[in-house]
């Protein structure tokens, strides 16, 4: 699943906006509160407001859970990834 996820993400956003490596992705395993930690099977970095739409479309055709993410700075793991899921970093 993670495969068809990425083949299909990379048709709507840059490389550059697409994180699939563990060390790209190590800063945003975790919030503020640093004690939980899970790394997605992908980070979306959107630049505007047609690729969000398309993400998740595409999520959602695929039955991919989304966690969108602001700043990462809550302390209470409201934006925490899901290891089966991607995050959409706003």
């Amino acid at each position: 699943m993670k495969q068809r996820l990425i083949s299909a993400l990379k048709g709507i956003i840059a490389g550059d906006s697409l994180l699939t490596t563990t060390e790209q992705m190590r800063p945003y395993e975790c919030d503020g509160l640093s004690a939980y930690r899970e790394l997605p099977m992908a980070i979306a970095l959107p630049k505007s407001i047609d690729q969000v739409k398309a993400i998740l479309k595409t999520c959602c055709d695929l039955d991919i859970p989304v966690v969108a993410r602001g700043a990462g700075t809550g302390l209470s793991a409201g934006a925490l990834p899901l290891s089966n899921g991607l995050l959409l970093s706003l």
